[in-house]
């Protein structure tokens, strides 16, 4: 694995919620954020959302704007979730006019995506699932998703799309809610450019074990972007990465070396009590940290191998601890 860590806009948002709607904090410029950015260290990319704005509609100047600030377009996010005519769903619904405005957003997105030479575009299905029984057909839901994301995919097959999953939220049972849906999803489109992304969050509070995660996707070359965040397991906060977990996390950076994987790494966080921006330079540092101690393992990834493959697993924490510690 070869480790680049990127961060959006909103890691240095004013974090409004349904309490406080108005935020935590006030508004910063866009410059201010990229000059935030553009000086914490073990940072050189940004994570653009479609539409753009506040940033540059232009590609040329877009891509301009962050050089200035020693930046590089990572990924491009499709916005598809804040509208509320995306409300009952907006790859799965039997709606087809709402269905080919989501395929047009997304066809449009590619285009941008290809003008900034963005390595690969989210989708993330927000509203696709339900929240009560007897509420969804689950036959036709699934055709239309395949059918939706399909139709997506073969717009350019040269743009790598990647499927974003979670359990909940905003609905209260999403249809793509695990790594393993994803794959399932994967499977059935057929696509040879959809892939996934693996959120820490949202794959911990499906109950996921993140380093068999990242093993399923490699061993189908179908990890394309990984979202750095943490939370309790019991919902999606959105904290800062390494501050929980650290087992679990641990384990994941070590599978991670065993791939090629030479993506983009997002910095995904709220921190709306604290300094945002020496939270987003501590999410930084912490990444990096478990990098390094991942790296320290690798270089016993023989040793490693060997106990697991005897389920020897008070051997390797013996030796891990005296590794690291």
């Amino acid at each position: 694995m070869k480790l680049n860590v990127d961060a959006h806009l909103w890691c240095l948002g004013t974090y409004g919620e349904r309490y406080v709607p108005g935020g935590y904090f006030e508004d910063m410029t866009t410059d201010q954020q990229l000059e935030i950015m553009s000086k914490i260290e073990g940072l050189t990319g940004l994570f653009v959302f479609y539409p753009v704005a506040p940033l540059p509609g232009d590609p040329d100047k877009l891509v301009a704007k962050l050089d200035n600030f020693g930046l590089k377009v990572s990924n491009l996010a499709v916005e598809c979730w804040s509208n509320r005519k995306w409300k009952n769903r907006a790859f799965s619904t039997n709606e087809v006019n709402i269905r080919k405005d989501v395929v047009k957003l997304f066809k449009e997105s590619i285009d941008y995506a290809k003008a900034i030479k963005a390595d690969s575009v989210l989708l993330w299905p927000a509203h696709d699932g339900l929240d009560y029984p007897f509420q969804a057909n689950y036959y036709d839901g699934w055709k239309t998703m395949v059918e939706t994301v399909r139709e997506i995919c073969a717009y350019d097959p040269t743009v790598k799309i990647a499927l974003e999953a979670k359990s909940k939220d905003p609905r209260q049972k999403q249809y793509i809610r695990d790594t393993g849906k994803a794959m399932a999803l994967i499977n059935d489109v057929g696509a040879p450019n959809l892939g996934a992304a693996i959120d820490v969050g949202h794959a911990l509070m499906a109950g996921e074990n993140l380093a068999e995660s990242v093993a399923l996707l490699d061993v189908h070359d179908r990890l394309y972007q990984i979202h750095l965040n943490e939370n309790y397991k019991d919902a999606d906060p959105d904290m800062i990465f390494g501050t929980i977990n650290f087992w679990e996390l641990l384990e994941f950076f070590y599978y991670l070396n065993k791939t090629d994987f030479k993506g983009w790494s997002a910095i995904d966080i709220i921190a709306p009590r604290d300094d945002r921006k020496k939270s987003l330079a501590l999410g930084i540092k912490l990444v990096w940290k478990y990098k390094e101690m991942a790296d320290k393992l690798q270089k016993h990834e023989r040793e490693i191998d060997e106990n697991m493959k005897g389920y020897r697993f008070a051997d390797n924490m013996d030796m891990i601890t005296d590794l690291l510690f």
